[in-house]
């Protein structure tokens, strides 16, 4: 049977111990911070972010992986008597990483590389490679594995409550305009992946617990009707009190042995900033 390797990027999210769980060869994105280069989970998480971001008053910017990175891990691979290698990361419509796998894949001979576009990003993205996990200790094959995980990616629920308006502005996701109003109306934008793109789907004004609240009767919805998979996802950066907000009330239509915890790295955290949490689950 064709034995192939789990390959992510570091805008997953996964926890150290789901990451070592994954047995997945995690390749990292790129954030830059003024002159500044560093390695998501590497040399930079969230926090670190944060106080460079505060220290420099810049805004941070973040940069897909290289070719030549996947096409080093492929001939390693390849060189360890591995046949073929799933890849999945942050949704094709939001990076050119995927172009990146897709670039190196041709450069390697004799060895096969699947490309699962997420449609989304974060723990969307984690969920995914997960059940990759799953299937592959099923005895599932590349092809198999690969061909499964493109028919679900579409149904990853991605969705997020934002309360730092200058990083949302600065990635270009909301209007000067509604920045301006937004700081008066102490608005907590309620975000979703949809069709390939992150949109600003409501804005509840007023105390977060309203926005959280939002969030929680859409997951309540949806995972009523049905998941593909267990799993659901509490992602935060730097979300405080609003991790026991949201763990408290999902218990109430969750298992809470199928919630997990996650942290932000850095790419995604320079694009929502800190006390962004969200709730994450795959649909059926």
């Amino acid at each position: 049977m064709p034995k192939f390797k789990i390959v992510v990027d570091s805008t997953i999210d996964l926890s150290p111990e789901q990451y070592k769980k994954l047995g997945a060869i995690v390749t990292p994105l790129n954030v830059h911070i003024g002159e500044e280069t560093f390695q998501d989970g590497v040399d930079i998480n969230a926090d670190k972010l944060y106080e460079k971001v505060a220290e420099t008053k810049t805004a941070p910017k973040t940069s897909a992986v290289a070719p030549g990175v996947f096409k080093e891990v492929f001939e390693k691979l390849k060189a360890e008597g591995y046949t073929g290698a799933l890849f999945v990361g942050i949704g094709e419509s939001l990076s050119a990483t995927a172009q990146s796998v897709r670039l190196a894949a041709e450069e390697v001979k004799d060895f096969k590389v699947r490309v699962v576009d997420s449609h989304s990003l974060s723990t969307g993205s984690g969920l995914l490679a997960l059940r990759a996990y799953d299937l592959l200790n099923e005895g599932k094959t590349l092809d198999e594995t690969a061909d499964y995980l493109e028919k679900i990616a579409p149904k990853s629920r991605a969705q997020f409550i934002v309360d730092n308006l200058e990083m949302l502005a600065a990635g270009g996701r909301v209007t000067g305009i509604k920045l301006f109003f937004g700081r008066i109306l102490r608005a907590h934008p309620f975000l979703q992946v949809n069709n390939d793109k992150l949109e600003v789907v409501a804005t509840p004004k007023g105390k977060s617990e309203r926005a959280l609240d939002l969030m929680l009767q859409v997951a309540r919805e949806e995972i009523s009707a049905g998941l593909e998979s267990p799993r659901v996802f509490i992602t935060h950066s730097h979300g405080g009190e609003r991790i026991d907000y949201l763990y408290d009330r999902l218990k109430e239509f969750v298992d809470p042995k199928n919630i997990l915890i996650s942290e932000a790295g850095a790419v995604i955290s320079s694009h929502c900033g800190a006390g962004t949490i969200g709730i994450l689950y795959i649909r059926k």
